[in-house]
């Protein structure tokens, strides 16, 4: 539940970095957007102050993330607004990181000399290929919300984010048989309602753009002499 308060630190960031303009109307959109997720998800939990505080801090760290993608893509004078070069260049760090921190709190060499998953020549290339797919989409995923990211900003990416939730959820229902409360269910209608309320929000603001765009064309060219009139007498 707290992890679904990622939208709201992409907002405020948003706000932060001069993206979007604080506006009531939004604000507003972001937190039914919220509450509905957080409904969707709610269960019994038991709280424990270290997950929490873990939890909280990798939600504020992406809302930061994403707007800090944000400023490189959409500023050309940084020099890295193409999507795939991004890639490249920030997945060598993400990817040092993810393994140094793994060495050192899970073991992986451990873990694979145990596993079930790697004991024959069979098994090896078969999680091999599992993997391989899993890091292809995965590929495929980040290319597609950072080309998402330049031609739109991060909080329409986190009201897609929201949108893939309700899908797995859906999906989870309809496949393995779960089964959601009443409040579930409540959660499930008001990120809906959110996420359709974001859209008309996004199209009435991209109206109002293209609308003040619209010059009325002058009935004189006083540059050339030229009038209505004057070109019927002719």
């Amino acid at each position: 539940m707290v992890k679904s308060s990622t939208p709201i630190w992409v907002l405020i960031f948003s706000f932060l970095f001069g993206f979007e303009k604080p506006k009531f109307l939004l604000i507003s959109i972001i937190l039914i957007m919220v509450a509905g997720v957080i409904l969707t998800v709610e269960g019994e939990t038991k709280f424990d102050t270290l997950g929490f505080s873990l939890v909280l801090v990798a939600s504020i760290v992406s809302g930061l993330r994403w707007s800090m993608t944000q400023l490189l893509l959409q500023h050309e004078r940084l020099g890295i607004d193409n999507p795939i070069a991004t890639l490249y260049y920030l997945s060598p760090i993400m990817f040092i990181t993810m393994l140094t921190l793994s060495l050192i709190l899970e073991h992986p060499l451990e873990q694979f000399q145990h596993s079930k998953h790697f004991d024959t020549i069979s098994h090896v290339v078969e999680s091999l290929g599992l993997m391989s797919i899993g890091g292809f989409l995965a590929f495929a995923m980040t290319l597609a919300e950072l080309y998402l990211i330049k031609n739109t900003n991060t909080i329409t990416l986190s009201v897609a984010g929201i949108s893939k939730e309700i899908v797995i959820i859906t999906l989870s229902v309809l496949i393995y048989g779960d089964v959601l409360t009443p409040k579930n269910l409540l959660g499930l209608f008001v990120s809906i309602v959110g996420i359709i309320a974001y859209n008309y929000y996004k199209l009435s603001k991209q109206a109002d753009t293209e609308k003040g765009q619209y010059q009325m064309i002058p009935l004189h060219a006083s540059s050339s002499g030229f009038t209505p009139s004057r070109n019927l007498e002719d």
